[in-house]
């Protein structure tokens, strides 16, 4: 949600009021948190009661965000100027959320269930991936038991300071005995180091102890193969596969092409993608068909154009040559909040048109038109089907797609009966 600049209107002092409907709300979603401050408390002369830091303070600033792809919300801030919560829908779908920082994390670790990944897919994480199932490390007791929607603090091994927070895409129970298991785990929110964290004062990772932290085994394999496994993180590559021995794999030796699919191929770089690679992908698409096939002369006729239409018919078609978009690899996910993006940029306008969304206009003045070059494409859909029917016509006698095997359709008239005695001969 934040790994790209964000806007943010400016702060002001919350009320009093708000502050404590916060501090309620926050008191029942966390209970145990706030047992625990409330005994240190209790533990401290009735003078030092008062340095026990909350969880969420009773002076805040608010400023309300719009995310790159147009999500809202709105952020708390410390009176020192740290983001320590953000109120946002996290999850399409679900209502408002109320979330935790990594500062907040950092000072109170155990205020949301932790789930435990390798250094490398940090890096990851923070370019706006989300963490996906065999990219987790289990504990040996297992997962907590977790329902969809959760949120989840993910942290790396040795090191209890969150690095990043999200929301639950499965249920954890019975997880990690599935073999084999994939998808998406989290769905991230925010990340350490990403513009959120950047608003404040850009505290360093902090390192925190956590019993049983170092205790760990991974995602792909299950506890009985690894009870002598090392408790080095490094033991593990990121996709879950143990290595078989110190030794990197040889390289392999040269031999005849593999007889992969160009479709399958093109399914390998759109699964490889980064979401802002793919999110670049979109725009490019978006522009290589307002500089050639929808340009000024021939869109006149199209517009408004249903999106729907634009993207399976126009976009899909004109991604580069040996690259295939997909909008759920991108940061966007769905073709609106990706095209409502466009529109924020000043490359289209959109309208809504009894509840479905239509393109009404292409902006091609824009200054990313003027520095846009075309590129080579793909072959499109009548050229496949023009392949496709030169292949047919060529087969053989009796085969399949040649003429004789062809349904012939005949239209056949039948006269009434009192015109029956003319036909009669």
């Amino acid at each position: 949600m934040f790994k790209k600049p964000f806007q943010t209107k400016t702060r002001a002092s919350l009320r009093s009021s708000n502050c404590r409907h916060l501090i309620q709300e926050c008191k029942e979603l966390f209970p145990s948190v706030w047992e625990q401050v409330e005994q240190a408390k209790n533990n401290c002369s009735e003078g030092d009661s008062a340095s026990v830091d909350s969880p969420m303070p009773d002076k805040l600033q608010a400023a309300k965000f719009t995310s790159h792809i147009g999500d809202r919300g709105e952020i708390f801030y410390s009176e020192a100027g740290d983001p320590l919560w953000l109120k946002a829908e996290v999850a399409a779908g679900s209502a408002p959320m109320l979330v935790p920082t990594v500062y907040t994390l950092w000072q109170f670790p155990t205020l949301l269930p932790v789930l435990w990944t390798t250094s490398s897919v940090i890096p990851k994480l923070i370019g706006g991936a989300d963490l996906m199932v065999p990219g987790l490390l289990i504990p040996r007791e297992g997962l907590p038991d977790l329902k969809k929607g959760a949120l989840v603090a993910i942290c790396c091994p040795g090191n209890a300071a969150a690095q990043a927070v999200g929301v639950l895409n499965l249920d954890t129970q019975g997880l990690h005995s599935v073999a084999g298991a994939k998808g998406k785990a989290v769905l991230v929110t925010h990340t350490y180091q990403d513009h959120l964290w950047q608003l404040g004062s850009k505290q360093p990772l902090p390192a925190i102890e956590f019993a049983g932290a170092t205790d760990l085994v991974h995602m792909g394999d299950s506890p009985e193969d690894n009870s002598a496994s090392s408790d080095n993180e490094h033991d593990w590559n990121v996709m879950g596969e143990k290595p078989s021995d110190d030794k990197p794999p040889a390289p392999a030796a040269p031999g005849p092409a593999t007889d992969e699919t160009p479709s399958s191929h093109l399914d390998s770089v759109a699964a490889d993608a980064m979401p802002d690679e793919m999110d670049e992908l979109l725009m490019n698409s978006l522009r290589q068909i307002m500089a050639t096939v929808l340009d000024n002369a021939h869109a006149a006729d199209l517009l408004p154009i249903n999106v729907s239409t634009l993207y399976s018919n126009y976009m899909a078609l004109n991604a580069p040559r040996g690259r295939e978009l997909d909008i759920k690899k991108s940061s966007h996910k769905k073709l609106a909040k990706f095209l409502k993006a466009a529109e924020k940029h000043g490359l289209i306008k959109l309208k809504d048109i009894r509840g479905e969304l239509f393109v009404k206009s292409f902006n091609w003045t824009h200054k990313d038109m003027a520095e846009f070059t075309p590129y080579a494409v793909g072959a499109t859909k009548k050229e496949k089907q023009a392949d496709g029917e030169a292949g047919g016509s060529a087969a053989a006698p009796g085969q399949p797609g040649s003429e004789l095997d062809m349904i012939r359709v005949i239209e056949l008239l039948k006269p009434p009966s009192a015109l029956a005695p003319l036909f009669s001969d």
